[in-house]
């Protein structure tokens, strides 16, 4: 037999309540709910990747809307300083913000692209030309038509490197697109907003040729310190721009087991650029100059080694005074001393070297000192000469001159002698 279940007009009430959402819910839950939905979209927009991804999100706020029409003069006095309809409106600015995020990302990608085929137009460049400036400075017998191209050379190289890193900086800095300049630190999905993945190396790769191909320039030439100041303004701009987005370009296009190297080694390349290959082209462009005038250095790299090598030079020539001709001798002197030490070298290159510490007054004087010296050696005194000049007046010309006015004194007196006769 069957057991039958009686149902009494409570129960059937309560039954219908709580089947019910509408009768279920809060206001409360109603602004809860809303507000964590909200929430939820926001990060949605934050979040995306892509463009399509972005646009997905419009169909949520789209629905959210709709489910919450008919609770809008709840959630306008719940929500307070805003309201239904700001709620949806700031749905939308974050939208469109985010939207242009991708836009500028895409076009300046776009422009990194064009300037990518002109940096690598200018590498292929400035190779060819640092090969035939090496060529053209091993030739031994430079003319004067392979000395103008060789400085022609030069020029053009110092131009281009100037263009190509100034494209470098450009591409550098269109990589840092306004969401990577705005924050302090990047989350993994800016990362990927930002990040493409089949160029993510080219950006640090052409970092790296071009403070490569200045330090060759820098190794292939022989500069004016006029030049090597134009050489330390370029790297200074560049090294700004690095310090300033180069951590950041790394963190976002280096992979990650590579990022503590990569930086390392920019860093490296730099200060080889910035110290050692300039500081290097310094002191060989002054040895180049002595040997333009047919002295040969011995090669000097710092302060110290300038003065001994100098020295050195001096000293040989001092202990060859009388194995080689009194003419080989002179013409090394004048050589070194008139037409290259006190005609270029101190007057163009002392004072740079002063100014930027490489060189100091007492190191200078030393050098000067030894130069004395070898002129001593080389033109030796004279005294004993004078000395025997005086001898001869006192001993020669003086009683000469004595005598010769005592006889015009008796001629004088004779001829009174016979006037007054």
């Amino acid at each position: 037999m069957k057991k039958r279940i009686y149902l009494t007009p409570v129960v059937i009430f309560l039954l219908l309540i709580f089947t019910q959402p509408g009768f279920a819910q809060s206001d409360y839950e109603i602004v809860q709910n809303f507000k964590a939905k909200h929430q939820k979209i926001e990060k949605q927009i934050k979040d995306a990747t892509s463009l399509e991804e972005l646009n997905a999100v419009v169909i949520g706020i789209d629905q959210l809307k709709q489910e919450y029409v008919e609770h809008k003069e709840l959630l306008d006095k719940s929500l307070y300083p805003d309201n239904y309809n700001k709620a949806f409106e700031k749905l939308i600015v974050a939208y469109v913000l985010r939207q242009g995020d991708f836009t500028t990302i895409d076009v300046l990608q776009t422009e990194v692209v064009e300037l990518e085929q002109e940096v690598e137009f200018l590498n292929r460049r400035n190779n060819e030309l640092i090969i035939k400036i090496e060529d053209l400075k091993a030739r031994r017998n430079k003319d004067k038509k392979t000395i103008a191209e060789l400085e022609n050379l030069i020029a053009d190289l110092r131009i281009s490197l100037r263009k190509r890193d100034k494209l470098v900086v450009d591409m550098m800095d269109k990589l840092m697109p306004p969401i990577m300049k705005e924050k302090a630190t990047l989350s993994p999905e800016d990362k990927n907003l930002v990040r493409r993945e089949e160029r993510k190396e080219d950006v640090l790769q052409n970092v790296k040729i071009s403070i490569e191909d200045n330090i060759r320039f820098l190794e292939a030439t022989s500069l004016n310190p006029d030049d090597i100041k134009d050489v330390q303004k370029q790297q200074e701009q560049f090294s700004d721009t690095w310090k300033a987005i180069g951590p950041k370009l790394v963190d976002v296009y280096a992979d990650k087991s590579s990022k503590a190297m990569a930086l390392k080694e920019i860093d490296s390349l730099y200060s080889q650029w910035y110290s050692k290959s300039v500081n290097q082209n310094v002191w060989r462009s002054i040895r180049d100059e002595f040997k333009a005038h047919g002295i040969n250095l011995k090669e000097f790299n710092y302060g110290d080694e300038f003065v001994n090598t100098i020295k050195l030079f001096i000293d040989d020539e001092i202990k060859n005074l009388g194995v080689k001709s009194d003419d080989a001798s002179e013409k090394a002197y004048v050589n070194f001393t008139d037409s290259t030490w006190f005609a270029i070298v101190k007057p163009k290159w002392v004072p740079y070297l002063m100014e930027g510490g490489l060189l100091t007054v007492e190191q200078k004087d030393e050098v000067e000192m030894s130069i004395e010296e070898w002129k001593s050696e080389l033109y030796p005194s004279k005294w004993w000469l004078y000395v025997l000049l005086w001898l001869g007046i006192v001993i020669i010309i003086i009683p000469a001159v004595l005598i010769f006015i005592k006889r015009r004194k008796k001629s004088k007196e004779k001829f009174q002698d016979i006037a007054n006769e």
